[in-house]
């Protein structure tokens, strides 16, 4: 066993007590986290699907456990009876079957180190569930509003159910408090059901000592449409790990993934679409902007099983290095084992256009500005694919404000 793994066991040894006070949901799940962790450990550095990232010096550091004992969200209105949005105990208490149902069967504790000890951890959770039919009007807005403590790792977990028929539109803000260094340990659970519509806005503006480690895993069942962006805009080290299952026919995914960075910032976004069945469509867009001495990494795979016939793939990732510092890699990829299929994926990693720069400057506009319009034109795509209208008109604000300084 690596010193790293007893590391975090050992923390798990001295906080077992507090944690039995957590829901019995959760503490079911706490001895199969433990021996998986045990075993897996934590993802090794050059592994894979972790070339760029080291997880492992960053969680040799000094951390301390904050154990999250209730939501730390606000949510931004009330909801129709039977639409719950809260925390994991109360959630369990009103809705124990659901919760047995969905808690711990989307996010693989087995074959998956960061899941494991997220779930031998998870003191608290969020959940939002929408049962049959039911449909939020507009968005949800949820922000993060507990500071991180320094020198603390947040174990945060969310559940999120859209039964059958259901639809619902989530604006999640990641805006910690300045701080010291600080570190957020999030797995989110996503269940979407037949027929059933859901959209997930994520937008990180952390504090550049932040460390946010990120893990998305979505089941989408028949004729459900999934809706996915991440917007980085400011942060210290982020990894953020998208895993979709497309597990019934005729279900349609959509990702897009930006992110503007700064300084030393590193940013690195993995992806794994797996087309279990024949039918379905992933749409795939990840665009990156670089300034100082900032790194981007993308990798994203997308399986396509040996029945998954029909299938409908499409991955593309565009890089703009606005520094001769900064660094971009990226490896997208596509496993296909069914023979009638449309899939394709491309990268590229460039600079702004001298042509069109010199173009803009004989027009009398200043390089400066010039800059600043290419740069913002180059996000649009993007931008242009957020589902709320309001959102996608306050990031462009956002972008704008963040390219100028």
């Amino acid at each position: 066993m690596e010193a790293i793994t007893k590391k975090y066991l050992d923390l798990f040894a001295a906080h077992s007590e507090a944690l039995q006070e957590a829901p019995q949901l959760l503490n079911h799940y706490r001895e199969a986290a433990y021996d998986a962790f045990a075993r897996l450990g934590l993802p090794r550095f050059k592994s894979e699907n972790y070339q760029r990232t080291d997880l492992p010096t960053i969680f040799s550091e000094d951390w301390k456990l904050h154990l999250v004992d209730g939501a730390p969200y606000w949510a931004s209105q009330a909801f129709a009876p039977g639409i719950f949005i809260g925390a994991l105990s109360d959630f369990v208490r009103l809705y124990p079957e659901v919760a047995q149902e969905h808690y711990g069967r989307i996010a693989p504790i087995a074959t998956d180190g960061l899941v494991a000890l997220n779930t031998l951890f998870a003191a608290e959770g969020l959940v939002i569930y929408l049962p049959r039919g039911a449909k939020i009007p507009g968005h949800i807005e949820l922000s993060y509003i507990l500071p991180r403590l320094a020198g603390h790792i947040s174990v945060e977990r969310a559940l999120i159910i859209l039964e059958d028929e259901a639809e619902a539109t989530l604006h999640f803000r990641d805006c910690p408090e300045e701080g010291e260094r600080a570190m957020a340990l999030r797995t989110v659970e996503v269940y979407v059901g037949r027929r059933a519509r859901f959209s997930l806005i994520e937008r990180e503006e952390s504090p550049a000592t932040n460390v946010r480690v990120s893990s998305l895993y979505v089941r989408q069942m028949q004729e459900s449409v999934v809706d996915l962006s991440g917007v980085t805009l400011r942060n210290g080290v982020t990894r953020n790990n998208y895993f979709v299952t497309l597990a019934e026919e005729r279900a349609d995914l959509k990702i897009s993934g930006f992110a503007l960075t700064s300084g030393a910032a590193h940013v690195d976004n993995f992806s794994y679409i797996e087309h279990a069945v024949p039918h379905c469509t992933s749409d795939e867009l990840f665009k990156y902007v670089l300034r100082d001495d900032s790194r981007g990494v993308f990798t994203g795979r997308i399986l396509v099983a040996q029945d998954a016939q029909k299938t409908q793939a499409y991955q593309n990732n565009r890089n703009l290095l606005l520094s001769p510092t900064a660094r971009m890699q990226s490896k997208p990829q596509l496993e296909i084992y069914a023979d009638d299929v449309k899939c394709s994926h491309g990268m590229t990693t460039g600079q702004l256009s001298s042509d069109a720069l010199f173009y803009m400057r004989q027009r009398g506009i200043s390089l400066e500005e010039a800059r600043l319009m290419l740069s913002n034109a180059f996000a649009e795509d993007v931008v242009a694919r957020i589902p709320v209208e309001d959102i996608a008109g306050d990031l462009r604000t956002s972008i704008e404000e963040q390219l100028r300084k």
